[in-house]
């Protein structure tokens, strides 16, 4: 994951709304750096949206160039060609006013930056900013993970699987996957109902997580968000799931999988077996196949 400076002009609400960001060559054919880091934006990639004096966004990059035509909004300067490279983002935070002096106090002097000592904006589209600029850039704009858990964070130390230590960036990555996934799953809602129960919650008591453990979930699925995840309640659903107490079988049935150790978490289970799972679908079941099979292959 690298992060990047964006400086927008008038078209920014644009750009925003409609998830792009485009470039040309020069007029004269020329490639000068701050316009190929376009094609150097990868899925997953954070995105700092500036229209002066302020950082108003932070974005994810949620799919990588390809060969497109300026699209509206995007002013041609003189001499330079309507043929380019555009890459679709999805807004992570909005509203942002990061001001471009505390800005540049977080970013390194020298350099091809975005900005200058005094805070002024440089003649750049595209600046690549270091992973501690980045990092820095994100506490400032209170971009941080909602609360994780099980559900959030599977596959993790903690869980079933034992994974390895992960190191800052990689849970920055899982991080801002999740706010990914939230945005998507909630598509703006206060209130809406956990997968596995059914019963309609407030957001902040809601976890988007993938259907199965995140080490075993690939670069694509995780790019289709409506085939790999679901949202699930803090009030016990993500924890049976994640820990494969109870499993979604092929027909979209919630049955019991690991044995239950105690009596509390067996009766849990029951008033779940036998209910629909709302996020079962011809999308998603195949990665249901794929938990309930590693889920049940760790029983004894």
């Amino acid at each position: 994951m690298r992060y990047w400076w964006v400086s927008h002009g008038r078209n920014y609400e644009q750009a925003i709304t409609e998830g792009t960001l485009w470039n040309c060559p020069g007029p004269e054919g020329e490639l000068p750096g701050n316009r190929v880091y376009l094609k150097e934006m990868r899925h997953g990639d954070v995105v700092f949206n500036y229209f002066g004096p302020y950082i108003r966004a932070v974005s994810v990059v949620s799919e990588k160039w390809q060969d497109a035509p300026r699209p509206d909004g995007y002013e041609k300067q003189l001499g330079e060609r309507d043929d380019g490279w555009l890459v679709r983002t999805t807004p992570l935070a909005e509203g942002l006013r990061v001001h471009r002096e505390r800005a540049a106090g977080l970013t390194a002097e020298s350099g091809p930056g975005p900005l200058n000592a005094a805070g002024k904006p440089l003649q750049r589209y595209i600046s690549a900013l270091t992973e501690e600029e980045g990092q820095a850039l994100l506490h400032e704009c209170g971009v941080t993970a909602p609360q994780s858990s099980a559900g959030s964070l599977r596959g993790l130390p903690g869980s079933a699987w034992g994974a390895d230590e992960p190191d800052q960036q990689t849970l920055t990555t899982i991080r801002l996957e999740q706010a990914y996934l939230r945005k998507n799953l909630l598509r703006g809602r206060l209130k809406a109902p956990c997968a596995i129960c059914g019963d309609d919650l407030p957001a902040r008591l809601l976890i988007a997580g993938y259907i199965k453990p995140r080490p075993n979930t690939s670069e694509e699925e995780r790019r289709d968000y409506a085939a790999s995840s679901m949202l699930t309640c803090a009030l016990g659903c993500d924890a049976l799931y994640e820990w494969g107490y109870i499993v979604v079988d092929a027909g979209g049935k919630i049955r019991a999988g690991q044995a239950a150790e105690t009596g509390r978490i067996e009766d849990a289970v029951n008033r779940l077996v036998g209910r629909n799972c709302t996020a079962f679908s011809e999308q998603t079941a195949a990665c249901f196949a794929e938990n309930e099979r590693l889920m049940l292959a760790q029983q004894p």
